[in-house]
């Protein structure tokens, strides 16, 4: 309990950082009058294409948890994922996607640690997806030459990722020694929970050797982030930008990596710099790009976070009974 809260006075702090440096130079009834101008009709529909990218997000997941459990109805993955996403939301370190693992793991009577391999493979996918937008954004706008070497840099990293998981799913029996071993060096119940943590863990992965399998899974992440585009594009004309058609597009990368590398709680901060970072490429100005950030933000953050605890109170569990039972199953075999 101490550590977690430690993690959310460091997000929290990191949050408020973020949140007032992309705050400097911001003229505030500049920034007054872009959200009283601002078109609130359109909340709607962008609501209504994130929580739509977010049912097909959940029903990808169902695919990649076929090696796992072959039919989980996709209301079960839906309210699972939503929780997930609103503890990401509202708790520290990214615990959501822990929790996420136990939710599936208790509807479905599963594996919560080989769930959890299929939201890490989740992650490769969602990270090469945006290094795919990305690449299709460096064609269209020219970045320094910084922002291509991070670039660079993320797709290496991810790349090795990609390749110790392959790995592992390909030898099962030597990540099962090397677990043995881990543990016969770690004190006896910690030592047999890591030897089954990493078992189950490699049966998650089994969806990299399914080739139809990462045919839907492609499939449906394009169909993901199309919707998610399409919800973009609707928050800029809320603010009537003249801006590019590809502005999108970048947009979604700057954002989904500024969430990705600073994790704060609700990711306040994160979202207001990338989105400030994103929409100054295209010469918006400071104060104008800060209303945007605060407009698609709570387009965001309200609907998954009140979704998301709607599921939870239907299960009659609160946010704090979950984190504390994920918590202490991922330091357990499930």
């Amino acid at each position: 309990m101490k550590g977690r809260s430690w993690q959310l006075l460091i997000g929290v702090g990191l949050g408020v950082a973020l949140f007032l440096l992309a705050l400097r130079g911001v003229d505030f009834p500049r920034l007054w009058d872009a959200l009283a101008h601002a078109n609130y009709w359109l909340l709607a529909p962008i609501i209504g294409l994130t929580l739509l990218a977010f049912y097909v997000r959940a029903v990808r997941w169902g695919v990649l948890l076929r090696t796992v459990k072959t039919a989980i109805p996709a209301s079960n993955l839906f309210s699972a994922t939503m929780i997930g996403f609103a503890a990401n939301n509202l708790l520290p370190a990214r615990l959501g996607e822990f929790i996420r693992a136990w939710a599936i793991g208790r509807s479905e009577r599963i594996s919560r640690s080989a769930a959890f391999a299929t939201v890490v493979v989740e992650r490769i996918v969602d990270v090469f997806a945006l290094l795919v937008f990305f690449g299709l954004a460096l064609l269209l706008h020219p970045f320094t030459e910084s922002v291509r070497r991070a670039g660079w840099l993320v797709l290496g990293a991810n790349l090795v990722l990609l390749v110790v998981l392959i790995w592992a799913e390909r030898h099962p029996d030597r990540v099962s020694a090397f677990s043995r071993w881990a543990g016969g060096h770690l004190p006896g119940r910690i030592g047999a929970r890591v030897h089954a943590l990493l078992d189950n863990f490699v049966v998650g992965l089994g969806v990299l050797r399914q080739g139809p399998a990462i045919g839907w899974v492609v499939v449906y992440s394009l169909l993901m982030y199309g919707l998610t585009l399409a919800s973009i594009q609707a928050a800029l004309a809320a603010f009537s930008f003249h801006v590019p058609w590809y502005a999108s597009i970048v947009l979604l990368v700057s954002t989904s990596l500024g969430i990705i590398v600073a994790p704060t709680p609700g990711y306040v901060g994160a979202m207001q710099v990338a989105c400030v970072w994103g929409l100054s490429l295209f010469g918006v100005d400071k104060s104008r790009a800060f209303s945007f950030s605060l407009y698609y933000h709570v387009s965001q953050f309200l609907p998954i976070t009140l979704l998301g605890l709607w599921y939870l109170a239907r299960q009659g569990l609160s946010l704090g009974d979950v984190a504390g039972a994920a918590g202490k199953e991922a330091s357990e075999a499930a």
